[in-house]
């Protein structure tokens, strides 16, 4: 960015620094000044600075931002330039916006006298930024950007065919712009356009096809705020790199379109003879919320090093335009102004208050007194690598697959009241669901082991699992393990083994199977059951239906979100202190199903208590004429012998009821 010496003077009037104490504030505030040149401008002597803006200050492209930062700092007046007052007159403007990208439009329609001639001050002007004359109002337009940071495109409205509209580009087509370059558009480009022609690429540059000239007498005026991406992402593709889409792509304050149309507006009523002739056309569907920022003062000290007053703080930053409220004791409640869409976080205020308080006075021998920050990596994360370790010295290898499927495998694995996910557009046409379960994958794999005669087959699979409910889209992290029956022996005992080793070492012991009701179609649904922690499903483990060559494979598959949910209720401390013996005694329970029994166990882990009871576990099953009789050991804790019998009595009885 360059400035001009004399017109930061202009809008500093009290401003007491030459331009080298300038051009060193600007470099000691993060603006490094790369250019220093002696100019003549309007007939006197000048100064033209030429400043690096890495950061993402849009303000700092204009004269305006430079100096409000000037002023900040010496903490002096600023005085803007004079506006005009827009009075609408005439009918409304036909415009359409169809972009969702497109988060302000202003525009207005004049009546101009283009054929007037550019004054020299704004040629002179003009050309310290390589930007040559065209005509009058085209040359004012470039002006207010280079004056406030804000672009404008002018229409020439005897060139227009219909309403304006501005939309993504849906074909490919070929532009000439307004420096007679050719660009061919291949589609999603943001446009400006009529009813026939594009009249300018949003954001970049504007067309020849709406082009004013010395002749035109009736023009449009607008200036709008785009998503940065889009403009971003347009001036990369099409290798078109403007002044505008310099600003434009990045985030620019909404509300400061105001200023700079009536500023724009005003010198063309003076130069050119402008007067409105329609109404103003707003379109500014979602105003930017004002952003309230809490501050800490003590981290200013603890990131920099030194020590500043709350006083020099809170000075800093009512300069800066801030609006600042006192809070808790050494706490501020700050609202940033509207164009300065860079300060988001308490950090960013610091870094403000460092700046102006000089980097340089941030000691070279000390280090920054920084907060230990608190650990933001889900546990979830740290649970999947435990998993990978465990599986892995068990002999199991992990794979990779793809989370989009062929719908036929969804239909043959899903074991979840879950209805199937498709994607749009899908990058394979035949796979454009996304998985149920884990084992699409695990299948795949071990076909393809198979093809290629190989035996000893134990993989894994962590991955997302996708499914909706009714409305509501459902996801969760699932572990798979897939097992081959070695030399025709059944396996499912052995990847139980496996299974219950991963969940036991992670913390959890009460696990037990339940026989599955809704069997996937790829299971035996004799060998499939559900897998339980207490009450709670996480997973199910089944036999495969028989392979072409008859080999048996057994898969299980965990919800591990889930798992990760369970272990936030219990204790999983290494180490416990037993201050009195443990007490274990037997109990049998006679019920007709399984699921009565499970009722009764959780019963008496409610009725025992977390405090006094150790493990509850079953250690016999015997079945009966209609009736099963489990033998329960229940050992306590905290409890005399005397106790823990009469605890357990009154729990089980001597013999526990039957039903």
């Amino acid at each position: 960015m360059k400035i001009l010496y004399s017109q930061i003077k202009k809008l500093v009037p009290d401003l007491s620094a030459d331009v080298y104490e300038l051009g060193e504030f600007f470099t000691m505030t993060g603006l490094m000044m790369d250019g220093l040149t002696e100019v003549k401008y309007d007939g006197k002597k000048d100064w033209l600075l030429g400043l690096e803006v890495r950061q993402n200050r849009p303000d700092c492209l204009s004269l305006i931002g430079l100096a409000r930062e000037v002023s900040a700092y010496f903490a002096l007046p600023l005085v803007l330039p004079q506006t005009e007052k827009l009075e609408p007159v005439g009918p409304d403007l036909s415009i359409k916006i169809s972009a969702k990208e497109v988060k302000r439009v202003l525009a207005v329609q004049l009546s101009v006298n283009a054929g007037l001639p550019s004054p020299t001050w704004l040629k002179e002007y003009l050309a310290f930024y390589d930007i040559n004359s065209i005509n009058l109002p085209v040359d004012l337009s470039n002006y207010v950007m280079l004056v406030t940071g804000y672009t404008s495109h002018l229409l020439d409205v005897d060139k227009l065919d219909g309403s304006l509209e501005w939309k993504l580009n849906k074909q490919s087509n070929k532009v000439t712009t307004l420096d007679n370059t050719e660009l061919q558009l291949n589609g999603q480009e943001l446009v400006i356009s009529d009813k026939h022609k594009i009249l300018a690429l949003a954001g970049l540059v504007g067309c020849q096809s709406a082009a004013i000239s010395q002749a035109s007498t009736k023009i449009i005026v607008e200036m709008a705020v785009y998503d940065r991406f889009i403009v971003g992402e347009n001036s990369r593709r099409l290798a078109v790199v403007t002044e505008a889409g310099n600003r434009l792509s990045r985030d620019m304050d909404l509300a400061g379109l105001d200023y700079a149309m009536a500023l724009l507006y005003g010198l063309l009523a003076k130069h050119a003879g402008a007067q409105i002739k329609s109404q103003i056309f707003d379109y500014y569907p979602k105003p930017a919320p004002k952003r309230q920022i809490d501050l800490d003062l003590d981290l200013v000290g603890k990131l920099s090093g030194i020590e500043v007053s709350a006083e020099r703080s809170k000075e800093i930053l009512e300069n800066l335009r801030c609006q600042v409220q006192s809070g808790e004791t050494n706490k501020l409640v700050v609202v940033p102004p509207s164009d300065r869409l860079d300060l988001l976080l308490a950090e960013d205020l610091v870094d403000e208050i460092i700046r102006f308080v000089g980097y340089d006075t941030i000691p070279p021998d000390e280090l920054p007194k920084l907060v230990v920050a608190p650990k933001i990596t889900a546990r979830l994360y740290y649970l999947k690598d435990r998993v990978r370790d465990i599986l892995s010295a068990r002999g199991f290898d992990e794979i990779l697959s793809q989370p989009l499927v062929a719908t036929d495998l969804n239909e043959q694995t899903n074991y979840l009241d879950w209805q199937v996910i498709s994607t749009q557009n899908s990058v394979n046409e035949d796979f454009p669901d996304l998985r149920q379960s884990i084992a699409t994958g695990l299948i795949n794999q071990l076909l393809e082991f198979r093809k290629k005669n190989l035996e000893d087959i134990k993989i894994f699979e962590i991955g997302k699992v996708f499914g909706r409910q009714r409305q509501d889209y459902q996801e969760h992290e699932a572990l798979g393990l897939l097992l081959l029956g070695q030399n025709g022996q059944p396996a499912l005992n052995q990847l139980k083994i496996d299974l219950e080793y991963v969940v036991k070492f992670l913390g959890l012991t009460d696990i037990a199977y339940e026989v599955c009701q809704n069997s996937p179609t790829v299971a035996n649904p004799h060998s499939c059951f559900k897998i339980l922690i207490g009450r709670e499903s996480i997973g199910i483990i089944y036999k495969l239906k028989p392979l072409a060559d008859k080999k048996e494979a057994y898969f299980a598959e965990l919800d591990l979100s889930l798992l990760d949910k369970l272990l936030d209720k219990i204790n999983l401390n290494p180490a416990v202190e037993i201050t009195t013996k443990l007490i274990a005694l037997d109990a049998n329970l006679i019920l007709s199903s399984l699921d009565k029994f499970k009722k009764a166990l959780a019963e008496a882990r409610r009725s025992i208590g977390p405090n006094r009871l150790w493990a509850m576990s079953v250690i016999d099953q015997f079945a009966l004429a209609d009736k099963t009789r489990y033998t329960v050991r229940v050992t306590y804790q905290e409890l005399s012998d005397q106790e823990a019998k009469q605890l357990h009595l009154k729990v089980f009885g001597l013999e526990a009821p039957t039903n």
